[in-house]
């Protein structure tokens, strides 16, 4: 655990919020640690450029803890990246981009991504926890910019809140399981977008973005995504899979382009063709 002195902002953090003290001592974990802090979850942190955590709990009325996680995260895109990975809950307009829900705020800002989680009666905890939210996202003074990827997505029936950026298969998984090999050729050194698009009402599609270190490791990923996940496609990089739905892959320089659960291939090669590669 580091030295909590080296950092001002943690000593600027709120120590009474609403009433609710700081119960215990601060904590900082880093790469060598995070596991110490969480038994699940540590890898898709460090499936990032993480650098470390600060934890503080505050406790209120009947015993009723909050928890505050403020994660370095290096960079505002590592910051975005791990929000970005779970968007189901509310806007609550804290930080750059936020979300609350059942007694958990999630927002990103600069290039930290806060946690912050109640632990008991979450309608007791909400007040405290959003007004803390508000508090610690003021204390961070610098923003940041969305991953460049980002900006190659066609805009069209984009769901903009369920866009995800990250490096590795884990994370990739995560949002959308293709295999448990890794036969995208993922690393710390990919940088991958996965999107969500509306087709109608009811039926949603997939993009995947993955650029890689050069156009031979794109070409070389492309070929092995083929041969493992849809090797009746062969030079097309088109297939129809067992539910009915087309799958279309390409590369364009660096880039590998995926789109899965497009409901025809006429709808899978329009996408296809409205990735912003010619505007970069």
């Amino acid at each position: 655990m580091n030295n909590l002195s080296e950092n001002d902002l943690y000593q600027s953090m709120p120590d009474n919020i609403l009433g609710w003290k700081v119960s215990g001592e601060d904590t900082v974990y880093d790469r060598e640690t995070l596991f110490d802090y969480m038994n699940g979850g540590a890898e898709l942190y460090l499936a990032y450029d993480f650098k470390q955590v600060f934890a503080r709990r505050f406790v209120g009325p009947g015993e009723n803890e909050i928890v505050l996680d403020i994660y370095d995260m290096g960079s505002s895109e590592e910051a975005f990246g791990i929000f970005s990975l779970d968007r189901e809950d509310r806007e609550a307009g804290i930080g750059q981009r936020s979300t609350y829900g059942f007694g958990l705020l999630r927002f990103w800002k600069g290039r930290y991504f806060v946690s912050i989680n109640a632990l008991g009666d979450e309608e007791v905890a909400e007040p405290v926890i959003l007004e803390l939210g508000k508090a610690v996202a003021a204390l961070i003074k610098e923003e940041g910019s969305v991953p460049a990827l980002l900006s190659y997505l066609p805009e069209k029936n984009l769901k903009k809140n369920r866009t995800s950026y990250f490096h590795s298969n884990i994370s990739l998984n995560n949002r959308f399981f293709i295999a448990s090999e890794n036969i995208l050729d993922l690393s710390n050194q990919t940088n991958c977008v996965f999107a969500e698009y509306a087709v109608n009402s009811e039926l949603t599609a997939f993009l995947l973005l993955i650029q890689h270190e050069n156009n031979a490791r794109a070409q070389a990923a492309y070929k092995s995504f083929i041969e493992s996940y849809m090797p009746e496609a062969q030079d097309s990089g088109l297939a129809q899979m067992e539910n009915g739905k087309w799958t279309m892959a390409k590369t364009e320089q660096s880039i590998v382009s995926v789109v899965f659960e497009a409901p025809d291939k006429e709808w899978a090669y329009k996408l296809q063709s409205e990735i912003k590669f010619n505007e970069r």
